[in-house]
């Protein structure tokens, strides 16, 4: 099925014939990955209605494709399929940023200030049992594994970090015992840097940067401490 699809698609970006079979699987697998992503009533509240769901992100992908197409084209890519169910994904991540209002903040790759630590602080810290927006954790569990894969073979340095903020050198150690002080805080001016750069890149808030540092503890941090 994906080899006729992926057949689709190529004669659709060669001569923009839009076929009723590849309409009907696009409008399917965006669909799909509606309820999957952000459940039905993330969509309402996105969205209104689910029909309108589907019509705003079939125009948008199809738009793209046709738009890059000569890019795509270039490629030779052997799955286009995937390429195109990857688009679907991503510009309902978009929806789901754009529809919300949000309030980023940046990070300094300093940390020695007073005052910048106490910004940091107030910003990994959550007070227990607050209220989560459901959109703010879909989001966070996606840039959790964009985190993830950036700091790939850095997790204990990362660890170090987020322990030495959340909460004291004493429980950070175990991830830098054999650094120096001035190594570490060498190490954690560097990291600053490198997480105020994604935080921008991505548009994150405070809420969905403090979820990714709790999901980031929770699933890589105290299993390799």
């Amino acid at each position: 099925m994906s080899k006729e699809l992926d057949h689709e698609i190529l004669r659709f970006l060669k001569d923009g014939n839009l076929t009723s079979s590849l309409e009907k699987r696009l409008r399917e697998i965006i669909s799909f990955n509606l309820a999957d992503i952000l459940g039905r009533q993330n969509v309402l509240k996105i969205f209104g209605n689910e029909k309108s769901a589907v019509d705003d992100v079939f125009q948008d992908v199809l738009s793209a494709f046709w738009e890059k197409r000569t890019e795509i084209l270039k490629r030779n890519l052997d799955n286009l399929t995937g390429y195109l169910v990857k688009s679907v994904e991503n510009k309902i991540y978009d929806y789901a940023r754009s529809r919300k209002w949000k309030k980023t903040f940046s990070l300094d790759s300093k940390t020695d200030s007073e005052s910048e630590e106490s910004t940091f602080l107030e910003v990994f810290h959550t007070e227990e049992g607050a209220q989560r927006d459901p959109l703010e954790r879909i989001l966070a569990e996606k840039n959790f594994e964009e985190l993830r894969n950036l700091f790939r073979n850095k997790e204990k340095d990362l660890c170090d970090f987020f322990y030495k903020k959340l909460f004291s050198d004493e429980r950070a150690d175990a991830f830098a015992s054999r650094k120096t002080m001035q190594a570490r805080y060498k190490s954690h001016e560097r990291l600053a840097k490198r997480i105020r750069d994604f935080v921008v890149k991505n548009g994150i808030t405070e809420e969905e940067f403090s979820m990714i540092v709790e999901i980031y503890v929770s699933e890589v941090c105290e299993k390799i401490r």
